[in-house]
């Protein structure tokens, strides 16, 4: 079974955290659109592969060979030329050169981290389609052995993301509070202002006054609490009457948080802010068998 969309009604952060969450395997296929206004603009096509709601390989061509490409060219060993090829068997390439000797820990670690580097431009991608196919076999061909959980990817790309137009529409209102929906320690790893903005999310104090308080640009606000959101922390509140209690919450990371995980109430769960139609049949989609 397969789904194919745009970014328009679907980025590419809220699909990986479904992924995720729906622990689906298969293979995104990406097509970057052509930019009209820029000369030589063409198309580019990337591919992922997902298992169990894990990143497993990522890759620009379809013909199995660029992992090998990659091992060649920084002349760690030449799994052709030692019949190193058979991961039709169902064990990941990288793995089977590990158990060879013929690549180390480490190695596999570049491999896996150039993969994901290819994953993360991405999310520069302005305007592109893509096709989730949940029927395609496993490229152990391109795959190290090692994976990584979609939204854990997704967090490091926005992270790094420097133009945030394509995600303007899902960025929570500067007029709305977060609240959180978890009394549990993160199971992603945040950085330390995502903790500090994590403090506030006690659903009465919206993301203006929150910048004001941490002395930030609102827009770095709303991009760190999208980033909670999609990890699952908190969510986005409509306030009707804003009462800030600023002074309450602890600026230093390492007086407030652990303390504040029990005293935070658990709602509900919302979904991001996506088009209700696609989201719909998205769902269905990756709720259906593999």
């Amino acid at each position: 079974m397969s789904l194919s969309s745009s970014f328009t009604d679907f980025s590419l952060a809220e699909l990986f955290q479904l992924i995720d969450q729906g622990r689906k395997s298969g293979c995104l296929s990406v097509c970057t659109l052509p930019n009209l206004h820029a000369a030589g603009s063409k198309s580019l096509h990337y591919y992922i592969w997902f298992r169990q709601g894990r990143i497993v390989a990522a890759a620009n061509r379809l013909n199995g060979q660029e992992l090998v490409s990659k091992i060649i060219k920084r002349k760690w060993c030449n799994p052709v030329r030692e019949n190193i090829t058979r991961s039709a068997t169902g064990t990941p390439l990288g793995l089977e050169l590990k158990t060879e000797g013929l690549l180390s820990a480490e190695q596999l670690n570049l491999l896996f981290a150039s993969q994901l580097q290819q994953v993360r431009e991405l999310f520069e991608i302005q305007t592109g389609v893509f096709k989730l196919d949940s029927k395609a076999t496993l490229p152990w061909t391109e795959m190290t052995g090692l994976s990584l959980r979609a939204t854990e990817v997704a967090l490091m790309a926005l992270r790094a993301l420097k133009n945030w137009e394509v995600l303007a529409d899902v960025l929570p209102d500067v007029s709305s509070g977060i609240k959180s929906i978890t009394q549990n320690k993160p199971q992603f790893r945040l950085n330390p202002f995502e903790w500090q903005v994590w403090e506030f999310a006690n659903g009465s104090v919206d993301l203006s006054a929150i910048a004001t308080q941490l002395n930030q640009p609102t827009l770095i606000v709303q991009q760190a609490a999208f980033r909670l959101m999609l990890a699952g922390l908190v969510e986005e509140v409509s306030l009707q009457q804003c009462t800030p209690e600023l002074n309450n919450y602890p600026m230093d990371e390492s007086q407030g948080i652990a303390s504040s995980w029990g005293q935070k109430k658990v709602p509900e769960p919302n979904m991001l802010k996506v088009s209700t139609a696609f989201l719909q049949n998205l769902v269905g989609f990756l709720r259906s068998k593999a």
